[in-house]
């Protein structure tokens, strides 16, 4: 378990309140064309970031769809109240947000850009049992941008009414985007082909090269390819105050590791650390400083540990720092620790035998022995930012 994520279990009960756990679902199209059905989808993207951004809980697209799943339902289908219900009830949620939107055409031949929205936005309080008043924007289909933030606003203030959040901070210019460039971004995370999502994502640059989320997932593509220079330079592009720069600048080190920058992994990881002290963080952090050789390596990597103590990752990596100290009694600990975990685990079995015989890690003259440390390579910011908000903001 996330030391954070303890300690927000453990404050939970003395709080006031805590920060509540949010599906937003795909807003439905109700109007005659399918073809703007990815609006539905563009406005649940923006509320859910807003709200996350916030300190809400919000959970993420995977979570959703494996709920959807569950329940057997079509993605894009109109869902009655009742089955919000469930839904939200089987993913743990304390509200659902949904909602529906309508275009209106000033002529039948007209551009859909040219017509009007209305959007509609209802909350489900599936602890108090009941459902909460509607929000409503209206405006031209071409300020979508402007009216998804400015509904996320309102749902941000419906949530927590004393939130810090400023309307004029989710209208700034730098967090609006043009309806094209949103269009190909929300069509690349519909996409069920990565070659698919990268042309989208692509193009969602290519109109609006400040866009960061496009930026972000086109990072994500090149990390999972192994192309790690070329995520890195995509994770930089997010911007620093962006709801997804601490994500960027976790997987930005992941790539810099990877690609053998273990100094600019150091700062990622170093960096990162002071927003969001993680486990994981601290874990990466001491691995990037262990292949640099430097002295903070063993601190940092004992601080990823305090978190937990039974997790294999963090007893192997220190244990493969005091192994190649020669610190053998102490590193067959920890490696000891990861075999009891994982009997099949034969690197760490290996090191062990290793550590009792006292043999040096001649890494020269046994290429095939040489370990390296190990990565978590997934970043959990959900209870870092819940505790935040329950510390920095408590609910009345």
């Amino acid at each position: 378990m996330s030391r954070l994520l303890f300690f927000s279990l453990l404050w939970t009960p003395l709080m006031h309140g805590a920060a509540a756990t949010v599906l937003v679902v795909p807003f439905h199209n109700e109007s005659q064309n399918s073809d703007l059905n990815w609006i539905g989808e563009s406005i649940s993207e923006t509320i859910g970031t807003e709200l996350s951004a916030s300190g809400e809980i919000v959970l993420d697209r995977d979570t959703r769809d494996e709920g959807y799943h569950r329940l057997d339902l079509k993605p894009d289908a109109l869902l009655t109240k009742a089955t919000l219900w469930k839904l939200g009830q089987a993913l743990d949620a304390d509200h659902v947000c949904y909602g529906s939107y309508e275009i209106s055409l000033p002529a039948p031949d007209a551009q859909a850009r040219d017509g009007s929205i209305r959007i509609s936005a209802r909350f489900l309080d599936l602890k108090k049992l009941r459902d909460a008043i509607e929000f409503s924007e209206t405006g031209k289909l071409a300020d979508l941008s402007r009216l998804e933030e400015h509904m996320a606003w309102q749902t941000i203030r419906y949530l927590d009414p004393n939130s810090s959040v400023t309307a004029d901070q989710l209208l700034k210019p730098s967090n609006l985007t043009r309806l094209d460039a949103k269009e190909s971004y929300i069509r690349g995370l519909l996409s069920n082909s990565d070659d698919q999502r990268q042309k989208w994502f692509q193009q969602a640059v290519a109109l609006d090269p400040q866009y960061a989320q496009p930026q972000y997932e086109l990072g994500k593509l090149a990390l999972s390819r192994k192309q790690y220079q070329l995520a890195v330079k995509w994770f930089a592009k997010v911007p620093s105050g962006d709801p997804l720069y601490l994500e960027a600048q976790f997987r930005m080190g992941l790539g810099s590791y990877l690609a053998g920058d273990f100094r600019t992994a150091e700062k990622c990881f170093r960096d990162l650390s002071h927003a969001a002290p993680l486990n994981e963080v601290l874990n990466n952090l001491g691995a990037a400083e262990s292949r640099l050789n430097e002295s903070a390596a063993l601190g940092d990597l004992n601080r990823a540990l305090e978190g937990d103590e039974t997790d294999p990752t963090y007893n192997f990596n220190i244990g493969l720092l005091l192994y190649r100290q020669a610190d053998y009694d102490n590193a067959a600990r920890y490696f000891a620790a990861v075999v009891k975990r994982d009997p099949q685990d034969r690197e760490a079995g290996t090191l062990l035998v290793r550590c009792r015989q006292r043999t040096p890690p001649d890494e020269l003259t046994n290429p095939k022995l040489i370990a390296s440390e190990r990565l978590k390579k997934n970043f959990d910011i959900t209870a870092f930012r819940q505790l935040k908000a329950m510390l920095q903001s408590p609910k009345q």
